[in-house]
């Protein structure tokens, strides 16, 4: 299990990392625009269509973020309110249920994108494989499934996940309230 862990920690600090980037290219990609635009009278085809397939990446890999650190909307109040052992089988339905349609999202990704690879498909604008971003489908949905997959083995363990804070790749990042 803490092969598992730690490989879990790896994919997060690198998820960590692409949700960073982009979240700083995004809003300078469009500042530029905006500046480009309205100051200089000339207007960048481009940015666009760069901020849209950034976005895509983005949703992915947040999802994928929120997942391992449970920030992700779920209503739990009748789970909590029932016997211990069913509310256990009722989350290991859910979870599986979860499983099933992200394999099944994931499947559909990499149809889809080997689909768009053999054609050679360029984007509109900016003239990049159209491929790159159709991937994002089945990476992200192959990311959430590993989260899901070790909660399911902790579940089952009945033993509590490493959180990130307490990995041992972010140890040099101080807490909230730590100075």
């Amino acid at each position: 299990m803490k092969i598992l862990e730690d490989i879990n920690d790896r994919i997060d600090f690198l998820v960590k990392w692409v949700i960073i980037l982009v979240m700083l290219m995004m809003p300078g990609v469009m500042v530029f625009q905006v500046i480009v635009r309205y100051i200089f009278n000339y207007p960048v085809a481009w940015a666009e269509e760069a901020v849209r397939y950034s976005f895509i990446w983005l949703v992915f890999m947040s999802a994928c973020a929120a997942l391992r650190r449970g920030e992700l909307v779920a209503t739990d109040l009748i789970i909590k309110r029932l016997n211990p052992k069913i509310a256990f089988f009722l989350t290991l339905i859910g979870r599986g249920c979860i499983l099933v349609f992200l394999f099944t999202a994931a499947y559909s990704g990499v149809d889809m994108t080997t689909f768009v690879f053999k054609r050679g498909t360029l984007s509109a604008i900016l003239q990049v494989p159209v491929w790159m971003v159709y991937c994002s489908l089945p990476i992200g949905c192959a990311l959430m499934g590993y989260q899901i997959i070790i909660g399911l083995l902790h579940q089952i363990r009945k033993t509590r996940p490493r959180t990130p804070s307490e990995s041992e790749t972010f140890r040099d990042v101080p807490r909230r309230g730590e100075t």
